[in-house]
């Protein structure tokens, strides 16, 4: 079975100006414009560069000074129970029998049981 398909149009009427177009663009306004525009950014960048060089002023960075006495001869590594982050413990190997310190894990913050698994030793021990 075919299809019927109306086609239906209309007029309408384009009307234009009855005037000519008079050019009102002066190109000497837009040059100055566009001076301004390049003297605001190099202001503006010198401004930048006046910052950073205060701000290098201000910041002294700190020597880099790794001790090779730690302190850390005989304490626990603890995992936490919550996270599973491994980190030194407060902990230090005694007589003692400790299996477990509950605390805030300094890794994920929350409160937590931070089991003990490994003691560091000296290498020259």
């Amino acid at each position: 079975m075919a299809r019927k398909f109306t086609v239906t149009s209309s007029r309408r009427y384009i009307k234009a100006a009855d005037e000519d177009f008079e050019d009102n663009f002066d190109m000497d306004e837009f040059e100055a414009d566009e001076e301004g525009v390049a003297d605001a950014l190099d202001d503006m960048a010198d401004n930048v560069e006046d910052l950073q060089d205060a701000v290098e002023d201000v910041i002294d960075e700190d020597e880099v000074e790794i001790s090779i006495n730690n302190n850390i001869t005989d304490h626990f590594i603890a995992e936490c129970d919550r996270c599973g982050g491994v980190f030194i413990s407060a902990v230090v190997d005694s007589d003692q029998q400790i299996d477990h310190v509950s605390g805030v894990c300094p890794l994920c913050g929350r409160e937590t049981d931070q089991y003990l698994k490994w003691i560091i030793k000296s290498v020259n021990e």
